[in-house]
């Protein structure tokens, strides 16, 4: 006899039928017969009388009902108990992600992860860099994969991913034609820029302002990289962005060129709260990845 036997007999005698009930549990109601046969031989009698019209309870079935219906609430109960009491035992992680980020860490990486550690739950969202910082800072983030802070004082920072910027240009735009450009060559381009919320812009302000750029900016975006990218397919500009970011792939118009310069990069790892050592969940979470891209947590802290 099993918990299932018991709740089948349960429901075919709320249901009276046995056809009802097979859709219900979306099995065959042959399989649902040999099942119920196979409770009653093990009981040694019979629980339904079986006729035309559907079955009726033999008084044992009767008797074994109420009996039945207790026991297959108190193992449902039993099985809630147990999951609430592992689902509070699961140390939870809260964890923001800067635009981009999740995508080069990769969501299948965040399920392995949580499939390899089933003692640990994970609180995800997206927020800008700078709504990262501020959120690690007021507490509501345990940690959050971002761009490199500015006021690195505040932050443990643990460095993860380095990748190169890229030009984004219209084909018309004679930059087009170049294997590579310098923040030089751009002094005479329209800009579109992303707004101050992304930490990857005033990192290119910067190599604007050493080249002597002064950039003729005709559009910030605040969030929506197509809107970017279907300026630059108009020709009203171009756009310096992450290399691994950009996906032009459904643009006939436009191109990405390399940015000859070794200093032009876009920084982004994990930061923490200085005076808030990460907890053990967050350093396993933290460890699983930058074990991927072969660094260590004790190493790749930047002050």
């Amino acid at each position: 006899m099993d918990i299932n036997s018991f709740k089948y007999f349960v429901k075919i005698c709320q249901n009276n039928s046995f056809t009802k009930t097979a859709k219900e549990l979306f099995i065959t109601q042959q399989a649902l017969s040999k099942r119920i046969k196979k409770l009653e031989r093990e009981i040694g009698a019979p629980l339904f009388n079986r006729n035309s019209k559907g079955v009726d309870l033999t008084e044992l079935g009767k008797y074994i009902l109420p009996k039945a219906k207790a026991l297959v609430k108190t193992y449902d109960d039993l099985i809630i108990e147990i999951n609430n009491k592992v689902n509070m035992e699961k140390s939870r992680i809260k964890i923001g992600f800067a635009p981009g980020t999740l995508q080069i860490l990769g969501a299948k990486e965040i399920i392995d992860f949580e499939q390899k550690h089933n003692d640990i739950n994970i609180d995800i969202a997206e927020f800008s860099d700078v709504d990262c910082e501020a959120n690690v800072l007021n507490g509501n983030l345990d940690l959050a994969l971002t761009v490199k802070p500015n006021d690195i004082n505040s932050f443990i920072y643990y460095h993860l991913i380095k990748e190169k910027l890229v030009v984004i240009a219209n084909k018309k735009n004679p930059l087009a034609s170049r294997k590579s450009v310098k923040f030089e060559d751009l002094k005479d381009e329209r800009f579109i820029l992303l707004t101050d919320t992304f930490r990857i812009q005033p990192v290119i302000l910067e190599h604007f302002s050493k080249a002597g750029v002064i950039p003729n900016i005709y559009f910030k975006s605040s969030h929506d990289l197509k809107i970017a990218y279907d300026f630059v397919e108009l020709n009203k500009g171009i756009f310096v962005f992450v290399d691994k970011l950009t996906h032009i792939e459904e643009y006939r118009n436009i191109c990405s060129i390399p940015i000859d310069d070794p200093t032009a990069f876009w920084d982004a790892g994990f930061i923490v709260k200085r005076d808030a050592h990460p907890n053990k969940s967050a350093k396993k979470f933290m460890n699983y990845f930058l074990n991927k891209y072969n660094k260590d947590l004790s190493q790749t802290n930047s002050k």
